[in-house]
Parts: C-alpha cells; sequence; structure tokens
C-alpha cells in the first residue's frame, strides 16, 4: 500500500475542523490554527445505480466523506494510487503495491483523506447513501521566511 495517509473513524459526525485538525496534526505534526483556512460542505443524497467517476479535489488540500445513512450494496470508494506510473515495468506479481485502497462506506463512517488524491464512487444499489462532505482549503498565516526556504508574498 502506497504511504499516502488516510484516516477511517467509525465513531460517528464529529465538527469537520475537529477532525482536519486531529488529522494535521497526526499525519504533519501541524496544528491547524497556524493556518488561514476555508471549509466548503454539501450532501450528497444518491439514489440506486448511482457512481462517479474519478475525480479529485482540485481546490481544497484535504476531503473528508462522513456517511450519514447507508440502506443498500455496493457504493465504495475507491481511492487510487497517487503515484503516476508507479507500477511501469512491475511483473504482475506486484500489482497490489497499486491497487486502490477500496473502503466500503457504512453508517457512521468518516474518511479523510488529501485532495490530490483520484477516488471514485462504485455504483450504489439500494435505497438510500447519505454523505456530508466536507473540503478545507489551507492558507499560510507566516510572512518572509517559509520551512521550506521559499519567501511567502
Amino acid at each position: 500500500m502506497w504511504s499516502t495517509p488516510i484516516q477511517v473513524h467509525d465513531d460517528g459526525y464529529k465538527d469537520p475542523i475537529e477532525r482536519y485538525a486531529h488529522f494535521l496534526q497526526k499525519h504533519y505534526q501541524l496544528e491547524l490554527e497556524d493556518f488561514k483556512y476555508d471549509i466548503r460542505k454539501w450532501d450528497t443524497t444518491p439514489e440506486s445505480g448511482y457512481w462517479m467517476a474519478p475525480h479529485n479535489h482540485g481546490h481544497s488540500h484535504f476531503t473528508s466523506i462522513y456517511y450519514d445513512c447507508i440502506s443498500g450494496e455496493g457504493g465504495e470508494l475507491l481511492l487510487h494510487d497517487p503515484r503516476n506510473n508507479a507500477n511501469r515495468g512491475y511483473p504482475q506479481e506486484f500489482g497490489n503495491q497499486f491497487a486502490p485502497y477500496i473502503l466500503q462506506p457504512k453508517t457512521g463512517t468518516t474518511i479523510i483523506f488529501p485532495s490530490y488524491i483520484y477516488h471514485t464512487a462504485a455504483p450504489f444499489r439500494g435505497i438510500v447513501r447519505k454523505a456530508i462532505v466536507t473540503e478545507i482549503q489551507l492558507g499560510s498565516i507566516n510572512t518572509g521566511e517559509s520551512y521550506m526556504g521559499a519567501t511567502s508574498i
């Protein structure tokens, strides 16, 4: 499995700010309060037969999906390996190293991952698959010298 940070919580709904703060601290040793940020939120309630083609969230840094109500089958979330062409030249026996990370959504689960990861919603068969999606865009509050040696404007 590739090393991109992904968090799965099965403890019900929590404020997205709390979730993102924990994610940044755990995986990057950064504090959310050290950033300016904007969180966008929307609900999805697709019907049976719904699916979504591979996509990413290009205007944010991290994405969170909370599954509020699942009544049906399918609808897996596939998180695709972000390392373009990493599998090039490897024998097929290495295939599992490049496979998507597949999560079966269930009521009360939250998944958080970097927004650059392409992801797919597999076809859903059932009555309802209600989810609350949020994404966060971060901005530095620092001016001058950055940790990377670049200068902020």
